[in-house]
């Protein structure tokens, strides 16, 4: 399984073999997707090695919003240019796009426009819907097995800057297919915050989004490791993965710690996908969207998720601490934290939020989102005869969608039937 390579560093001594009961895969990236499948793969008895370039969950897994949601969406869409259009060039903007990067990305946000569509829109809907239709039972499983064993499922809370801007909001979950359920009325004033004793004065109009779930994604990803151990999948971080070799047996994962042999490999390492995949003649043009996040003390805890639509902003609890997620930063970096995204988060929300302290802010975070021109994934082989699969591209979905994409991965690994039209997901769709 493993071949010691001097020219890439020494491996460690305590490494463990993978259990030889069942095919062999390679996953390539230790975050949710990469893990996910991995879970999946072992329950249907491959043996499973995870690499890692760095730890696992790092990059855009740990420290996002936590949502479950069963309102996917692509981001491109009719609608999205006017949102943003009056700030997308300012610093301090829901979503940043700076100069330099709108030139070096310019093929990125021109495919990105021309899928801005109502056709497009819908037909990537109904792509997302139909992966999506598994995520619920599937989270349910994970709870019964202690994976996700402190999800929550008292939906979310949306807050908006005016009663027409609620209402339009709540006109477009109830027009959203397969919703989870029915938002819940509109709700004014005092009736608003007695739903969410969390809130100020300052939020006066909103509506609660029955049956969507959330989760605190970190100890999520540590259970998930945990479990994949326990069942002898084998995880190894710091592992930067150089190149990918196929053949007719097999497939060989160089990494700085050595070279992995296995049956097929699952290129499943978020935006660094990127880069593997044009190595192999296969270029995505995904491009990073950093998102930000932090943590903040406050006097009275939320009761559940609460999104501040017009801000681009969501407020999930963690514990003592409150996470403040969101945003979208477009500079051409994949992990440079920009201080000033973290302030504008504090400013679009902290009227919101009595008792917060503001001037005390811990675990600040920004990682790369994989930003796809059409708001789909990539999930499927490299081409038909491929030993290499790829599951990346998630967009902003990837914690909601992470075990059906894993369920998928491991059938096609497997070479079972899935019931799915992958060719809104074709990896060389754009290729």
């Amino acid at each position: 399984m493993v071949e010691e390579d001097s020219g890439t560093g020494a491996l460690p001594e305590d490494l463990p073999g993978a259990l030889p009961d069942g095919p062999s895969v390679i996953i390539v990236g230790g975050g949710l997707i990469g893990l996910s499948s991995a879970y999946y793969l072992r329950k249907a008895g491959a043996s499973v090695t995870v690499l890692e370039r760095g730890l696992v969950g790092g990059g855009a897994s740990r420290f996002n919003a936590g949502e479950i949601t069963s309102s996917v969406s692509p981001l491109p869409g009719p609608g999205i240019i006017g949102e943003v259009a009056s700030t997308i060039f300012r610093s301090d903007g829901a979503v940043y796009l700076s100069p330099r990067q709108a030139v070096r990305g310019a093929r990125f946000f021109t495919r990105f426009l021309r899928h801005c569509t109502q056709k497009s829109h819908d037909a990537g809907l109904a792509a997302l819907v139909a992966l999506n239709q598994r995520s619920f039972p599937l989270f349910d499983e994970l709870a019964v097995e202690g994976v996700a064993a402190d999800m929550h499922t008292n939906g979310y809370l949306v807050c908006c800057s005016s009663e027409a801007a609620a209402q339009e909001a709540r006109h477009h979950y109830e027009e959203l297919p397969h919703l989870a359920a029915a938002p819940g009325p509109l709700l004014r004033g005092a009736d608003l915050r007695a739903a969410e004793p969390a809130l100020s004065p300052a939020a006066e109009h909103g509506f609660v989004r029955h049956g969507e779930r959330w989760i605190n994604p970190s100890p999520f990803v540590d259970r998930l490791a945990d479990a994949l151990r326990s069942q002898g999948v084998v995880i190894v971080e710091n592992a930067e993965v150089v190149s990918l070799r196929e053949s007719g047996h097999g497939v060989e994962v160089l990494t700085r710690v050595g070279a992995f042999n296995g049956d097929s490999a699952v290129i499943a390492a978020g935006v660094w996908s990127e880069d593997l995949c044009r190595r192999l003649g296969v270029p995505l043009g995904m491009q990073p969207g950093k998102g930000y996040s932090f943590t903040v003390g406050v006097d009275t805890m939320p009761e559940r998720v609460i999104t501040f639509s017009d801000e681009y902003v969501v407020a999930t609890p963690e514990g003592e601490r409150v996470r403040i997620a969101g945003t979208m930063e477009f500079d051409g970096t994949r992990e440079g934290l920009n201080i000033r995204r973290i302030q504008a988060m504090v400013n679009a929300v902290r009227h919101f939020l009595p008792g917060a302290d503001w001037e005390n802010l811990a675990d600040e975070w920004v990682a790369p989102r994989p930003m796809t021109v059409d708001g789909l994934p990539f999930i499927g082989r490299l081409h038909d005869s491929s030993r290499i699969l790829v599951a990346t591209g998630h967009n902003m979905l990837g914690l909601t969608l992470g075990p059906a994409t894993g369920v998928l991965v491991a059938d096609l690994a497997l070479r079972r039937e899935h019931g799915l039209d992958l060719a809104p997901f074709s990896v060389r769709r754009f290729a």
